[in-house]
């Protein structure tokens, strides 16, 4: 049985990992999504306030209340290390942002990180997303492709792009990877992840094919 968790209000900032969905409104910098847990788009250069998600309908059930609340799931989530990540082969292009995250305020422990009340980036890199999340690979971004309105980076395997299970495909940008990670850096006011602590997620054997009728994205050849 694991541990129950545990609250309370931290002055000093707690330093965990998210990874993160990237989008490029435009006009605008670069503009951080939450990947998995999450309700909002991380504003730039202020900190982000937890909220709870549960949709109205399903008040009636629980109480409204300031995230994070024990009772809940809410909450900006980090974890302790790249190690806890969950690799399943997903269904939709995998986040290309990797990144240590400054937690405060109200905080909850959890056996595998912790769930906060405020928060801000830290650090930040651009990966490939198809090696940090799917395959084995270089991990370094050579290409930035483009699907609904999200932005994902790609190495020099994986540059072909991302098609989806119905068949779509991303589709290539003249945007540059370094240029890109330069915007992103200085529209949330941070230094770059170093290199050398995100590359373990390079070599990790891919992710198991999964049965037939489960749905997954497949890597576009490189012509």
């Amino acid at each position: 049985m694991l541990p129950e968790p545990t609250q309370d209000r931290s002055i000093e900032p707690i330093t965990g990992w998210r990874i993160w969905n990237l989008s490029l409104p435009r006009g605008r910098e670069p503009l951080l999504h939450p990947a998995g847990a999450g309700v909002d788009a991380w504003p730039r250069r202020k900190p982000v306030r937890a909220r709870c998600g549960t949709p109205p309908l399903l008040w009636f059930t629980r109480r409204p209340h300031q995230a994070p609340n024990p009772t809940c799931t809410c909450g900006i989530y980090a974890s302790r290390s790249l190690d806890t990540f969950e690799r399943p082969r997903p269904a939709y292009p995998p986040p290309p942002v990797i990144g240590t995250v400054s937690l405060w305020g109200r905080v909850i422990e959890h056996e595998l990180g912790w769930r906060a009340q405020m928060a801000y980036p830290a650090q930040l890199r651009l990966v490939c997303s198809m090696c940090a999340w799917f395959e084995p690979g270089p991990g370094e971004p050579l290409v930035v492709h483009k699907f609904g309105g999200r932005l994902y980076t790609l190495c020099e395997i994986h540059r072909g792009g991302i098609q989806l299970p119905d068949g779509r495909r991303s589709k290539l940008t003249p945007l540059g990877p370094d240029a890109l990670q330069a915007r992103v850096l200085d529209a949330y006011a941070v230094e770059v992840v170093p290199l050398e602590r995100v590359e373990l997620l390079f070599h990790l054997p891919p992710t198991p094919e999964p049965p037939p009728y489960m749905p997954s994205i497949r890597v576009v050849p490189a012509r």
